[in-house]
């Protein structure tokens, strides 16, 4: 009647891919202009501004298809100001790509290396919600 103590069929769950978006040429130089024009900001910002220049750049950068660099920018903007923003969720989500990349490649030290930093995301979550800077 319930079904108490029976066991569910399983049923195979869809692979679920990334919609990869193309990029027009316009759009391509615009996101390069916009990028040149965040970095030679920087050098008049401080704090918590250029923090929030870097998270832009880490974002234009990642639409680009530029992970490695997205994943530098946005590191520097969270060691400036810990934010749980856009910037945050897409660095989550570069980790977990590189996690998934290093995992099927049987790489032990990168898994370890991506494992490690989406804790420090965790972390930096936490202390963001709790309010400690």
């Amino acid at each position: 009647m319930f079904g108490f103590g029976k066991k569910k069929e399983k049923k195979p769950k869809p692979e679920v891919k990334e919609e990869s978006v193309v990029l027009t040429a316009e759009r391509k130089e615009k996101l390069t202009q916009t990028i040149s024009q965040k970095r030679a900001s920087l050098e008049q910002s401080a704090g918590d501004e250029q923090a929030k220049i870097h998270e832009e750049i880490g974002l234009a950068l990642f639409e680009l298809g530029e992970d490695d660099q997205a994943i530098d920018s946005f590191e520097k903007s969270i060691e400036l100001k810990k934010s749980v923003g856009d910037g945050y969720k897409t660095l989550l989500k570069l980790y977990n790509r590189k996690r998934a990349e290093a995992a099927k490649a049987k790489d032990e030290k990168a898994l370890q290396v991506y494992l490690n930093k989406m804790d420090h995301m965790m972390q930096v979550s936490k202390d963001v919600t709790r309010g400690v800077r």
